[in-house]
């Protein structure tokens, strides 16, 4: 019987802890609702410290500081809410409007619109879901090469051949995607420039200022060994050193 009393308490304990991060959430869409962004911004915080990988509540995070015309901040909850579930369409949308808002404005091939395109389609499930698709397309393939081996028919052999190719054409490429996505989420190589800063020649505030980084800008990191510099090249190839103050991780 004290058992059962214990193991109640352990259930009950979990209950009530599982009801106040609800209510936490609640609260927290409660006071965006109302307007209140700061208030709203510090409790979508707070909850993010006991569920860091939560896609929604980083992705509430973004548009608080967003209202609040704080974009490096916003832009940071967006790139880690889109890494975390890169087929949020809605969360893409915000970052390309925050993005359009900053101050700095660098292109590379990756903003031709072919490349948008493909990672914008990439974009559309995450490695689970590619992954989903080509254990999907392998169940296609295996039927169709079931009915060509049974069949007689000749019309039926052909086009079950034809399903094979494809599917077996489906599967390399949905798992060629499910790698691709597999890696942004692994990769920890960007970061978003928080504060105005100088890009600098070398690491040491004595070289020379390349030129002025504002905020929101996203940087590549290339060597991140220092105490207290990091070297970055930016989407158009460009490099040099930034105070690692002033930059946040994606």
């Amino acid at each position: 019987m004290r058992t059962l009393n214990i193991i109640f308490l352990l259930l009950l304990a979990c209950t009530v802890q599982s009801s106040d991060a609800a209510v936490s959430k609640a609260a927290a869409d409660t006071l965006y609702s109302q307007h209140h962004y700061v208030e709203a911004a510090e409790a979508y915080t707070k909850l993010l410290k006991s569920h860091p990988r939560n896609s929604q509540l980083l992705y509430n995070l973004g548009n608080c500081y967003y209202r609040l015309r704080d974009m490096p901040h916003a832009i940071l909850a967006y790139e880690r809410a889109a890494k975390i579930n890169p087929s949020d369409g809605d969360c893409r949308h915000n970052l390309t409007l925050a993005r359009a808002q900053t101050q700095d404005k660098f292109y590379s091939s990756s903003d031709l619109d072919i490349a948008w395109s493909f990672n914008s389609f990439v974009n559309t499930f995450g490695a689970a879901g590619w992954a989903w698709l080509s254990a999907v397309a392998l169940g296609v393939m295996l039927t169709a090469i079931l009915l060509m081996r049974f069949s007689n028919v000749r019309w039926i052999k052909k086009t079950t051949f034809a399903v094979i190719l494809l599917a077996a054409v489906c599967i390399i490429l949905f798992i060629i995607f499910a790698i691709i996505q597999r890696s942004k989420h692994a990769d920890h190589s960007s970061a978003i420039i928080m504060n105005t800063t100088k890009l600098m020649s070398t690491p040491d505030t004595t070289g020379t200022n390349l030129f002025t980084l504002h905020g929101g800008t996203k940087v590549s990191l290339r060597d991140t060994t220092l105490p207290t510099w990091f070297e970055v090249s930016l989407s158009d190839g460009q490099k040099g050193w930034i105070n690692n103050d002033d930059m946040e991780k994606i």
